[in-house]
């Protein structure tokens, strides 16, 4: 089912009654505060309590609209006519695949004439606004940037860190989030190991409908030396970031605080997914590592470390209990690890630098530098079935990508895929698409978020 938001609050009591003779008084009561229930574009279900002293039914439902009905006491469930007694209402809403709200009045009668009238709305589909693009840049060099694709005007424009903000987005932009109404661009700093120079390594917290910057929040390790930060997931109102510190790091969004930290056992912390209340970190030591940190998301404490094969680097939680993992150079491996025993399972055939996971489906990326070579990979964890999938790059003018970085985009059914350069795509992973393609302007491009009106 899709995650929907809840607006009708369930809690005061409303009678609606019709008096059909002098000796029957009708009647139906909900525990419904509001006769006005309101769903988001991806739908959902909400319920309610009705109770009735008379046989009742409902009238014709648009097909986007559903109901089920349950006796709370027999627990029987039925769809067409329905008797008296306390019921429980359920009202389900598809996908709203338009950019235009829809809306319908739903009728519960009784056969001696009391009415019940609910509204339903549903909101449109968001429509795009635009992706921001943010490219790495050359390490030492201080170029990493923002692009912006106007969806309206089909145009890309570069360089608009610096254009909207008259300063520079730093060194070595890591990771592009959107989170709430705001967008965190994860800035690690100069150099390559734990260290960095004070003032290089922060996050960077950005309006995403103008591109302005509404805060940057140094990142510093438990001493208050400066860090660096890798990567960022969001939960609960929190950001979670991996340190070079060898530290899990938490960001109060609200605050713009980084209020709690956890000690990693492990060095040169990468990758990270949430699952069932920890956090699973990466721990790679740039190839000198082979652990996995569990963190506990209430205490922020290390809980257990798993040994792994060398280099554990990126990570994704594909459902409850089931993780996936890869390793970096020397082997660019797949792993499926579940978590309730820690048993870990090598996926063979994959070669993996980076990995993404959507819709029961891990989707990565690899280039080797051996035969010049990409690949794109389709790994149903379903199935257990890969598939290469063959995008054509050439029709957009690109000779080479060198696939670098595999991503989702946020409210979209797209992923990216980028290239070593200055080229991202933009494709549809179902029918193998290309939807759009860009040129940055700026070397290692890293990650694209979309925004919507």
């Amino acid at each position: 089912m899709k995650r929907f938001r809840l607006y009708a609050v369930l809690i005061a009591m409303v009678t609606f009654v019709a008096c059909s003779d002098d000796d029957f008084d009708s009647q139906l009561t909900t525990d419904s505060e509001t006769d006005t229930f309101i769903f988001t574009a991806e739908g959902g279900e909400q319920s309610f309590m009705l109770t009735t002293n008379d046989k009742w039914f409902v009238t014709d439902l648009p097909e986007w609209v559903s109901i089920e009905v349950k006796d709370v006491v027999e627990v029987v469930t039925r769809t067409t006519s329905f008797t008296e007694g306390n019921k429980e209402v359920t009202i389900t809403v598809s996908e709203n695949t338009e950019n235009k709200a829809r809306t319908t009045e739903l009728f519960l009668s009784t056969l001696n004439g009391t009415m019940l009238k609910l509204n339903v709305v549903q909101e449109k589909k968001p429509e795009l606004a635009g992706y921001w693009i943010l490219s790495e840049g050359n390490m030492g060099r201080g170029d990493a940037e923002l692009a912006w694709y106007d969806a309206s005007t089909k145009k890309l424009e570069t360089k608009q860190f610096k254009e909207k903000n008259a300063n520079e987005l730093g060194d070595s932009g890591n990771a592009l989030k959107i989170y709430g109404s705001k967008m965190y661009a994860v800035i690690a700093g100069e150099g390559f190991g734990a260290e960095t120079t004070e003032g290089t390594s922060y996050i960077e917290v950005i309006d995403p409908k103008s591109g302005e910057s509404l805060k940057r929040i140094p990142f510093t390790s438990a001493t208050g030396a400066a860090a660096r930060p890798r990567s960022i997931i969001f939960e609960d109102g929190k950001g979670y970031i991996t340190s070079y510190s060898n530290e899990l790091v938490r960001l109060d969004t609200a605050t713009y605080q980084l209020d709690a930290r956890a000690t990693l056992t492990g060095t040169l912390a990468e990758g990270l997914a949430y699952n069932n209340g920890n956090i699973y970190v990466c721990n790679s030591g740039q190839g000198k590592d082979s652990t996995i940190s569990v963190v506990d998301i209430e205490s922020m404490k290390e809980v257990d470390v798993i040994e792994t094969a060398k280099n554990p680097y990126s990570i994704v939680s594909a459902s409850s209990g089931v993780i996936y993992y890869s390793t970096n150079y020397p082997t660019y491996t797949l792993y499926k690890l579940t978590t309730d025993n820690n048993e870990i399972t090598e996926i063979p055939g994959l070669s993996v630098a980076d990995m993404t996971y959507t819709n029961n489906n891990i989707y990565t990326s690899s280039f080797s530098w051996d035969t010049f070579m990409g690949e794109v990979y389709q790994f149903n964890t379903t199935t257990d079935k890969a598939t290469q999938l063959n995008l054509d790059l050439a029709s957009e003018g690109i000779d080479l990508l060198m696939e670098y970085h595999i991503g989702t985009i946020n409210g979209s059914d797209y992923l990216y895929l980028t290239g070593m350069g200055d080229d991202v795509v933009i494709f549809d992973p179902s029918t193998q698409e290309i939807k759009h393609a860009f040129k940055t302007g700026t070397a290692y491009v890293n990650s694209v978020v979309a925004v919507y009106k």
